[in-house]
């Protein structure tokens, strides 16, 4: 996985599985900052990337469930 600006994580203060912010990386550690709150969290590379994988594949079942409800033309 290619890192990216963001990625969405569930902050450890206000619960919330929001995007944040790469501040900086050192070997598998990853520095993150939450966008809502703004709490800096020290993650491991790997669970960084399941919980941003998690979130994706949520969020690509609940897209296909909407396509399923579209009425055809």
């Amino acid at each position: 996985m290619e890192f990216e600006l963001t990625q969405v994580y569930s902050c450890p203060r206000c619960q919330m599985d929001t995007p944040h912010f790469v501040m900086a990386r050192r070997g598998d550690r990853v520095g993150v900052e939450c966008s809502q709150c703004h709490t800096s969290s020290l993650v491991n590379q790997d669970e960084l990337n399941d919980h941003q994988f998690q979130w994706e594949e949520e969020l690509r079942q609940i897209l296909n469930s909407l396509e399923d409800h579209i009425p055809e033309e």
